[in-house]
């Protein structure tokens, strides 16, 4: 009997504690970060009167709970979710507030989210990669959507930005390739560079309630005009950027894979990164149509990807470019002709990498710096970088040029050594010329010098042969009268 009652106590026990399982520490026990509030779905911390998921442990979940152990769910931690395929609905309580760096980066099972209603802070990467999303509204308490949040949601199609975004931080919507239509709301103030890059499926853009931007003939500015950040990819054939133009911001162009000829006035200071090149077309293994670019002077930055993966054939920059980014002109397969100006100081890590054709490049003095694999180097089979077969150089002596080719062991030669050759040559012919000349000088001036020293030397000698002569006179005269005196007294003792 009181066996049967300590089994019924000990099963009673037991029962109790397997109900408190889920929570293997609860609230009032968690002390510290180093302690974890577990469910056997998700982790836990304690932060600011509630708690947040930094990490779902489930294969599987039907819903995020907005509440645990009477306790709000208020954040979602950096990467709580990241990779997580168990979900199909996003469906987030609307007492979450915060919502961490990368959170559900990779979730690509999703296809339903939905954001809190009370969102304040959206990190970075938050939802990049979550590629089954269709739709998407932006809550109004969000005023900021950051870097790549929204990043290679290929299959969104939908998109609200609501009416309390101030700003949309660079690649917030990159690579949203299908996403046809983008309205601005009337808060919004800031794009960020590629925001809207690579939007291979926009043909229309509404900034009608906006009055910050505007969008017209195609193209998404500022009301200035001034800078352009964003055109659809209905663009095609020739094409000309709006003279007055002063920026073309990152990722601009990036989804009007169909101009085949870009005319850039002079106006165009900066072209910024990836602005006229498709990466999502470039790693499916094709170009853009870009053939033919003419650049005016003026333009002075080429930013990192500019032209990357277009099909240039032959590249002339104007003299006044300083600088040409990383990846610049890469996977450019048809370039075959380069013609850098004099005056570039910086050209980038892989800016003409894997461009197979382009067998030679003549690199100016006045580069100070050359990235590593910028000129001479494609990709083979597993090799990321191979030496291209045939490549040459044309650097100068002493130069950037000449210490990237030594250094990666390409072929060159040194284009002023001819030079150097026929300057020395010239050098000493005028040094020959100029002592000859120095010398005609000297003679004609020791002539000058030697003709009045004779003249001088004639007066005095002619002086002193008159003085001479003269004295001689006199003396003559002087000896001639005592001779006669002496002979007169001679003769005049004779007589005595």
């Amino acid at each position: 009997m009181k066996l049967n009652k300590i089994i019924t106590a000990f099963g009673a026990a037991l029962l109790a504690l397997t109900s408190l399982s889920p929570l293997a520490v609860s609230a009032d026990q968690l002390q510290s970060a180093e302690d974890v509030l577990q469910d056997g779905s998700f982790e836990y911390e304690s932060v600011n009167g509630g708690y947040k998921i930094t990490k779902c442990t489930a294969t599987m979940i039907t819903e995020i709970p907005a509440i645990r152990n009477g306790v709000p769910i208020i954040e979602i931690g950096e990467r709580a979710f990241a990779g997580f395929t168990g979900i199909s609905e996003l469906v987030l309580p609307d007492s979450i507030t915060t919502i961490g760096e990368n959170a559900f980066y990779g979730c690509s099972n999703a296809q339903t989210l939905v954001l809190p209603k009370k969102l304040k802070s959206l990190g970075e990467g938050a939802f990049a990669g979550c590629s089954g999303i269709t739709e998407l509204k932006i809550p109004d308490s969000l005023t900021e959507i950051p870097v790549s949040a929204f990043a290679k949601c290929d299959h969104l199609t939908t998109l609200d930005l609501g009416n309390g975004v101030t700003k949309i931080d660079s690649n917030a919507f990159y690579e949203c390739t299908s996403l046809s239509k983008l309205t601005l709301p009337p808060s919004l103030t800031e794009i960020g560079s590629s925001a809207f890059g690579e939007l291979l499926s926009l043909t229309e853009i509404d900034a009608s309630k906006n009055d910050a931007f505007t969008f017209k003939d195609d193209i998404l500015t500022d009301k200035s005009g001034k800078d352009i950040y964003c055109a659809l990819s209905t663009i095609k054939g020739t094409y000309y950027v709006p003279d007055g133009t002063v920026t073309i911001k990152g990722g601009a162009f990036s989804a009007a894979a169909g101009i085949e000829e870009l005319h850039v006035p002079a106006s165009v200071e900066e072209i910024g990164e990836g602005a006229f090149s498709c990466l999502f077309t470039g790693e499916m293994g094709y170009c853009s149509l870009l053939k033919n670019l003419d650049l005016e002077n003026g333009l002075e930055t080429i930013g990192d990807h500019a032209f990357a993966y277009t099909s240039i054939e032959r590249l002339s920059l104007p003299v006044t470019v300083d600088e040409i980014g990383n990846g610049a002109f890469m996977g450019n397969y048809a370039l075959t002709n380069v013609i850098l100006p004099e005056g570039i100081k910086s050209i980038g890590e892989n800016a003409f990498y894997n461009c197979d054709k382009l067998r030679t490049v003549a690199v100016p003095k006045s580069v100070k710096s050359i990235g590593d694999h910028a000129f001479g180097f494609v990709k083979s089979g597993d090799e990321p970088y191979e030496k291209l077969d045939g490549f040459k150089m044309s650097v100068f002596s002493r130069s950037e040029g000449k210490k990237y080719a030594k250094a990666n062991s390409l072929e060159y030669n040194v284009k002023d050594r001819s030079l150097l050759k026929m300057a020395f040559i010239v050098v000493c012919v005028g040094i020959g010329l100029a002592a000859i000349v120095y010398s005609c000088v000297l003679m004609s001036r020791s002539r000058k010098r030697a003709s009045a020293s004779v003249r001088k030397a004639i007066k005095e000698e002619k002086e002193k042969a008159e003085e001479a002569s003269y004295k001689k006179i006199i003396d003559s005269d002087d000896s001639d009268t005592g001779k006669t005196d002496n002979t007169e007294e001679t003769e005049g003792s004779s007589e005595d």
